[in-house]
């Protein structure tokens, strides 16, 4: 049978748009795609796993695991998953163990007092800690450290120093370099004989004489080596970074003459 060019003209065109369809059939079957807690069935048509991903708008991380990997052909059966992998630091720290280093009472002065230093110590881990799609997988130690640090206290007793009264962290107290000097009752060199001071107090072990453009009048002292003083008098020559102990006689003035010390500041009072 002779057939006419328009006829085989149409023949071969319905031919190719049956093969067309044919390919589109096998190259475009269902896919199904598994990520972020949802399944999501979709029709592409791809050569590589990758690619069918990047056409229905799904993006894997540089962390994250793609099954199959993206360069796998795109074969039957069509299941993709996405798993979110992440990863973080985690620090934690051991319960802190403390150790006493000093205590030392002192019932010289104005008001009994305890001073008390510890040394606290404590292990910081560093973990590295890996989830897939939300749910730990696994726990990798990066690094173990142990961290120490100082800690003082002063407890001021009540009057027999049997127990604290008050307590004034001195780690975080504000402080100051200072150059001491002594003085006692009856110094020929102190303002008023050294029996009265500045706020009309008696003279005594633990008064200080200070500036009171340094340290305000009636602030409460904290000197290591000297104890607890309270900021009750002043002098013509006590300037600047300088404070004057009060002690009961020349003997205890001696080792205070021109000595650095470092002068805690707890407060001002009106009371010692």
């Amino acid at each position: 049978m002779r057939i006419g060019k328009k006829t085989a003209a149409a023949f071969v065109a319905a031919f190719a748009l049956f093969a067309a369809a044919e390919v589109y059939y096998f190259v475009s079957r269902k896919t199904v795609i598994i990520a972020d807690g949802a399944r999501r069935t979709v029709v592409v048509s791809a050569a590589t796993v990758g690619e069918a991903l990047a056409k229905k708008g799904f993006a894997a991380g540089s962390k994250d695991i793609v099954e199959p990997p993206g360069d796998s052909p795109l074969e039957y059966p069509r299941i993709i998953r996405i798993i979110r992998v992440t990863e973080e630091i985690e620090i934690s720290s051991s319960p802190p163990v403390t150790k006493l280093l000093a205590r030392v009472k002192s019932l010289d002065n104005l008001r009994p007092a305890l001073y008390k230093k510890f040394r606290v110590g404590t292990v910081v881990t560093k973990t590295k800690v890996t989830r897939r799609d939300g749910a730990e997988s696994s726990r990798e130690v990066i690094s173990r450290k142990q961290v120490e640090r100082i800690e003082e206290y002063l407890h001021l007793l009540d009057k027999k120093g049997r127990y604290a009264v008050e307590t004034y962290n001195l780690t975080v107290a504000p402080k100051k370099k200072m150059i001491a000097t002594a003085y006692y009752p009856g110094d020929p060199l102190a303002w008023r004989d050294g029996t009265i001071t500045y706020l009309g107090m008696k003279m005594q072990r633990g008064i200080v004489a200070v500036d009171p453009r340094v340290i305000p009048l009636r602030t409460r002292l904290w000197i290591p080596g000297y104890g607890y003083g309270y900021a009750a008098d002043t002098g013509n020559a006590i300037k600047g970074n300088r404070v004057d102990l009060g002690v009961r006689n020349p003997e205890e003035e001696k080792p205070w003459m021109h000595r650095p010390v470092t002068v805690y500041i707890l407060g001002k009072f009106k009371s010692f």
